[in-house]
């Protein structure tokens, strides 16, 4: 769990540069999907990804 939530945080920051750099937008917008696009990164490597390990 733990690995998972350092995961999302540089997750996180990878998103935010990246709109940075390619976007240019308003810092609010970048931080709004940045933070969705680290809790989806989240959700999956939490709970989604053991699901395909159980059935497999």
């Amino acid at each position: 769990m733990k690995q998972n939530l350092v995961l999302s945080l540089v997750f996180f920051v990878v998103l935010f540069v990246m709109k940075y750099v390619f976007d240019k937008s308003d810092v609010q917008s970048m931080l709004i999907y940045s933070a969705i696009g680290a809790a989806i990164f989240f959700l999956y490597r939490t709970f989604i990804r053991q699901l395909f390990y159980k059935n497999k």
